[in-house]
């Protein structure tokens, strides 16, 4: 018997993202699942970008960088992101989902990344 997820599993940001002047939207705003079921997130961004990141964060936990892809497909594990930049979009697909995935997930565009530490911009402003 399939369990619900124990959270809500892609809470995205409810707003619309502003970073350095690009505007990046996710969708869908929440998801649920039970397990073993397949997700999929999406990205749109408003203008080309160099590179883009998405990241997980568990309920409480840290800020994790899951799959860095500027443009194609790449895969993971049960992680695939396909990013179209001519389209300005992304996608991240989960497939069989575990209660392990629940929690918050971002995609970010030209992130600042260093060892050990992560943030999408110094200067993130969130509007609504």
């Amino acid at each position: 018997m399939k369990r619900l997820l124990c959270s809500l599993l892609g809470l995205l940001c409810t707003q619309v993202c502003w970073v350095k002047g690009q505007q990046v939207q996710q969708s869908p705003v929440s998801l649920v699942l039970q397990e073993g079921e397949n997700a999929e997130l999406q990205c749109n961004f408003s203008s080309t970008a160099t590179q883009l990141q998405w990241f997980y964060q568990s309920p409480g936990g840290s800020l994790l960088s899951l799959l860095s892809n500027p443009s194609g497909t790449k895969h993971t594990g049960r992680l695939t992101s396909t990013t179209v930049t001519k389209e300005r979009r992304s996608s991240l697909h989960i497939s069989s989902s575990q209660t392990t995935d629940s929690g918050t997930y971002f995609c970010a565009i030209d992130p600042q990344c260093s060892p050990h530490t992560c943030s999408l911009y110094t200067n993130l402003q969130l509007g609504g």
